[in-house]
């Protein structure tokens, strides 16, 4: 019989391998109004950003991957996760992405929970696995390469 904990880390391992093998927001936009690119010379992960903009609002995003399923995984979620928010949302979340992976043990933290990061929980228990955590975090590093090219 399975625990509890054995259940969710097989279905966070199934998200991420499926998300690596069939992304949904793979690919480039034709008229991009920012770009950005991530790369960890260490393994060769690296991800490039096609981000459209209406105002500060995000209104479609892809990406271009190459790297391992959790780089892959991340870059997908990612754009499922800040299409549709504004630019200060996403910086916001891509913080509060870190902190779940750096942070101090959201168990730690009984008080003044941060909002949900939704599908991007299933990469926390990167936490354990300091090595990989570059891994998830290439594609905001990307975002905010992106983001630093836009005024206000």
């Amino acid at each position: 019989m399975k625990t509890a904990t054995a259940e969710r880390d097989a279905l966070y391992d199934r998200l991420i391998v499926e998300r690596a093998r069939t992304p949904l927001h793979a690919g480039r936009l034709d008229r991009p109004d920012v770009q950005g690119d991530g790369r960890n010379p260490l393994c060769g992960d690296k991800t490039h950003l096609d981000i459209v903009l209406d105002g500060h609002h995000i209104q479609a995003i892809r990406h271009q991957t190459r790297g391992c399923a959790i780089c892959a995984a991340a870059a997908d979620l990612m754009a499922e996760q800040v299409q549709g928010s504004t630019i200060v949302q996403a910086l916001d979340m891509s913080d509060r992405f870190m902190a779940m992976l750096v942070g101090p043990s959201p168990l730690a933290v009984a008080d003044d929970l941060p909002a949900p990061l939704g599908a991007l929980e299933v990469f926390a228990p990167l936490r354990s696995h300091k090595a990989r955590i570059r891994c998830a975090e290439l594609p905001w590093i990307a975002l905010k390469e992106a983001f630093s090219h836009v005024d206000g």
